[in-house]
């Protein structure tokens, strides 16, 4: 009888145990492909929304590979970036508002207003299942990488607006978590 190289068997076990686990993680960003592509296809700076779209997957799936907290980011993460893309491909084909004789364009107010919808939406999901500090640096980088797709529309200037407005978002939330640490 032959004997057998258990850590052979062992090192194939776990070849296949980690390649299963990244073909999940690459099957569950498929959507942010499909995200990345209609977002370039619809805003006006293809080449940084596909730049910005690969980070995302590719982050993405290493979070989800890793697993524990910064796995249980990445979802609710990326339906958060959702809303500062979509109102700023919104407003970017809208182009501007006129009131009386003043016009504006919309894309800033628009990724600043979607920037405290998205971390209104991070926080209450964190807070809300008590994740630590890794589930929010995961989140929250997500987030914002996803929302950089749609407000790319103006340039810097709409990525720093839902920047701020995703820092006012987190505010209550921090708020709260400081409130509570004061009452133990």
């Amino acid at each position: 009888m032959a004997s057998i190289d258990l850590s052979h068997v062992e090192r194939r076990a776990r070849v296949r145990y980690e390649w299963a686990r990244a073909k999940r993680a690459l099957l569950g960003l498929v959507p942010v492909v499909l995200i990345t592509a209609t977002a370039a296809r619809l805003g006006d700076r293809a080449v940084l929304v596909v730049l910005l779209g690969s980070v995302v997957f590719v982050w993405g799936v290493f979070l989800i590979w890793y697993g524990q907290e910064p796995r249980r980011a990445v979802l609710p993460a990326v339906a958060a970036g959702l809303l500062p893309l979509t109102f700023a491909l919104c407003a970017n084909l809208v182009e501007h508002g006129c009131a009386g004789t003043a016009c504006f364009h919309l894309c800033v107010p628009a990724c600043a207003i979607g920037g405290v919808v998205a971390g209104l939406t991070v926080a209450a999901v964190g807070h809300r299942r008590r994740h630590g500090l890794v589930f929010w640096l995961s989140a929250s980088g997500i987030a914002l990488l996803t929302g950089a797709m749609g407000c790319a529309c103006v340039g810097y200037s709409g990525m720093v607006g839902m920047l701020v407005g995703y820092a006012a978002g987190l505010v209550p939330s921090g708020l709260l978590a400081l409130f509570r640490r004061g009452q133990t």
